[in-house]
């Protein structure tokens, strides 16, 4: 060999060398850091472990999870007994409906979605004995186990340890499961994704791809060799709060919560566990943990704290009585929904329990999977929280009503929509079709996000879930009224309605003048008459929401939650005396029609002649003045006839006990002075025994 050659192979020994040592140098660092990440955690579980559950002599840290040979089915290298557990798997109705792939069970072989889970609750599942290892040094321990201290009976975790997850998932964040940003949820009208980030590239989780296919698993959130909060990824996050929030936004991209209220509601819990268990006190800083639980919520499915309206009442606290959110305790009163629904008449948000399941909207009678409930009165009746709120949309923004009234400070022809009111923003809703004068609309079209207050009042009283064509149905409420069809009576065809889904100039089935004249109006209605709208809710809400109570039809201890200065109709206080035209009466502040209508005036066709002066005896109850429901309908949403005017021949619960009505014949006048015995034909007085030309029908 040359000189040469023998220095040049020196100096490739050499290089060798130098390669050689440098990765044992990294393999050592590496192995060290890997080492250091796991040993002050809980899943140091040798004798020298920090956690409650640990080894009474084993002094190995690895053992408990991997081997270097010999490994067990599992990855990488695994070591630990794998449980044969049959698992209750995560699932939702919104899951099922949306199209989503729903596993049924985990993996049992070596990259098979779920594996890998199984792995872990080869331990948390509480089935297999945390000891029961496969190999230790050398040696297969069979049936044997390690020795651990703090665990049960039979060596497994215990049942009340933080870390316990049982057989039971649908309480936990689904694993095994595909991840599929790629769903779309078509409604009748707009759509909406599973609403996952496409190409999630967070260190904050991670995806494993099976078969071409990305899934969700135990370790895609948790790394159980990091000494963190709970094992998770995130490491950014400054809080516990940030570093779940930081997980849950790693795949989840909520439509709308940037801005919404509670993305920026900065209100602070006065439970003080809630600051401790969380590193955050406020609603802001909790961000999705006001609301949800990762693992073992109280509410199944869709990882509720706590189960339908409570979740919304207490929140992140320990009760109701500390909270930020909307319980009885909260800091702001007009949060305090809790205090409102429980009232005498109120939405069945309390008192029924187990029916709602998200998207039912689409399908309101039942669907897929086969059996689910929907919105159908007869069997899936209900009224959670969600029903009428977005959570994740809903802004603090109530344009229409100011923070010490009732009604809404300035009206046009868009006071209908949702974005007037920002509790109702992205609400789903459902939008009948069009239908002849007095009768029910059956076709709907469903709206992922409703535009108008009334599309979601309607997802429950009208036919879409009423399913009665006549638009009298066999429930009743608390009120003692039988539940009627309001998308039939605020139907455009009516000859007249209240302005909830068309501006009176826009309601087609009536004839001029459509709109009523200002001295029939009070502030702030006495202006652009004819074009306006207004909300089911400028009628219907908390009964004292002038002097705190939350605003909106939540819960009141009045009847049909009417709201006002005047609460009362068509009864009086008493809930039997009827109101009638008589000047005491009439210009009574507890009647209803008072806080909109000034009913008594020159001009007005109700002050005129025997209408209050003359005493009546009608519907069993004597006095002076025509009962108000001798003329008009008791429901005074929309009628078949003008000026919400009822006949004799109409029957309960639009006329009165079915004895009320009087009139048999009606024709609406030019103007509100231009009003005679022509106009109307009638039972109650002789003179009004003549034929109405051209009378409405």
């Amino acid at each position: 060999m040359s000189l040469r050659g023998a220095a040049a192979t020196k100096q490739s020994q050499k290089t060798k060398n130098i390669f050689l040592i440098l990765l044992a140098i990294f393999t050592f660092a590496f192995a060290c850091f890997s080492y250091a990440g796991i040993v002050n955690t809980k899943h140091n579980m040798s004798i020298t472990g920090s956690g409650g559950i640990k080894a009474t002599t084993e002094t190995e840290i690895c053992v408990f999870c991997h081997i270097p040979h010999n490994a067990q089915p599992g990855r990488p290298l695994w070591n630990h007994d794998m449980p044969g557990s049959a698992y209750t798997m995560y699932t939702s109705e919104y899951l099922h409906r949306a199209g989503y792939t729903v596993p049924t069970g985990l993996g049992t072989t070596t990259g098979t979605p779920g594996m890998l889970s199984r792995q872990c609750l080869s331990c948390h599942d509480g089935t297999v004995a945390v000891g029961a290892v496969y190999m230790v040094r050398g040696t297969i321990l069979g049936t044997s186990l390690i020795a651990m201290s703090g665990v049960a009976a039979g060596g497994e975790i215990p049942t009340a340890a933080p870390g316990y997850i049982g057989t039971d998932l649908r309480a936990h964040h689904p694993v095994g499961i595909e991840y599929n940003p790629a769903i779309n949820i078509a409604f009748g009208s707009g759509s909406r994704t599973i609403e996952l980030i496409t190409n999630p590239t967070s260190t904050a989780m991670k995806l494993y791809r099976i078969s071409a296919k990305d899934y969700v698993e135990c370790s895609s959130c948790h790394d159980p060799h990091l000494e963190n909060t709970k094992f998770l990824r995130d490491t950014s996050g400054a809080t516990f709060a940030a570093k779940i929030s930081n997980t849950c936004t790693a795949c989840h991209n909520k439509t709308g919560w940037s801005g919404s209220v509670h993305q920026t509601n900065a209100t602070a819990y006065s439970d003080a566990s809630v600051s401790t268990t969380f590193g955050a006190g406020t609603i802001s800083s909790l961000v999705c943990m006001n609301c949800h639980r990762t693992h073992k919520g109280l509410g199944t499915p869709y990882l509720l704290r706590q189960a339908e309206e409570t979740t919304c009442f207490q929140g992140a606290s320990s009760s109701v009585n500390e909270t930020a959110c909307h319980g009885s305790s909260s800091s702001a009163t007009t949060n305090r929904i809790q205090t409102v629904i429980t009232r005498t008449y109120k939405h069945p948000t309390t008192t029924i329990s187990g029916k709602h399941t998200d998207l039912d909207v689409l399908y309101p009678t039942g669907g897929t999977p086969a059996g689910s409930l929907g919105l159908d009165w007869s069997n899936a009746k209900h009224a959670e929280c969600v029903d009428c709120h977005n959570p994740h949309k809903a802004k603090n923004t109530p344009a229409r009503v100011g923070t010490t009234a009732w009604y809404p400070t300035t009206i046009d022809n868009t006071s209908n929509q949702t974005d007037k009111s920002g509790a109702l923003t992205g609400v789903t809703g459902v939008q009948p079709g069009t239908a002849s004068i007095w009768t029910v609309p059956t076709t709907f079209t469903t709206l992922e996000s409703s535009t108008y207050e009334y599309q979601i009042c309607f997802k429950c009283h009208s036919y879409w879930a009423l399913r009665d064509n006549d638009g009298i149905t066999t429930y009743t409420t608390a009120s003692g009224v039988t539940v009627t069809d309001q998308a039939m009576e605020f139907n455009p065809n009516n000859k007249s309605a209240h302005p909830v889904v068309v501006t009176l100039n826009n309601q087609t089935g009536s004839y001029s003048p459509k709109p009523l004249a200002s001295s029939q109006m009070s502030s702030p209605w006495a202006t652009n008459l004819g074009n306006q709208t207004m909300y089911c809710s400028d009628c219907h809400g908390a009964d004292n929401e002038t002097s705190g109570d939350p605003k909106g039809p939540h819960g009141s201890n009045v009847k049909y939650m009417l709201k006002g200065t005047g609460k009362y109709w068509p009864t009086k206080s008493d809930g039997t005396t009827l109101w009638r035209l008589n000047s005491t009466d009439a210009q009574n502040s507890q009647l209803f029609c008072r806080n909109c209508h000034p009913v008594w005036n020159t001009n007005s066709v109700h002050s005129k002649g025997d209408h209050n002066s003359k005493s009546y005896t009608i519907g069993g109850q004597s006095g002076t003045g025509i009962p108000c429901v001798g003329c008009h309908i008791v429901i005074p949403h929309g009628s078949k006839r003008s000026r919400l005017i009822g006949y004799a021949s109409d029957i309960s619960p639009y006329d009165y006990n079915n004895n009320t009505s009087q009139i048999t014949q009606f024709k609406k006048a030019s103007g509100p002075s231009f009003y005679s015995k022509t106009n109307c034909q009638a039972g109650c007085a002789g003179d009004h025994s003549n034929s109405v030309s051209g009378a409405d029908p």
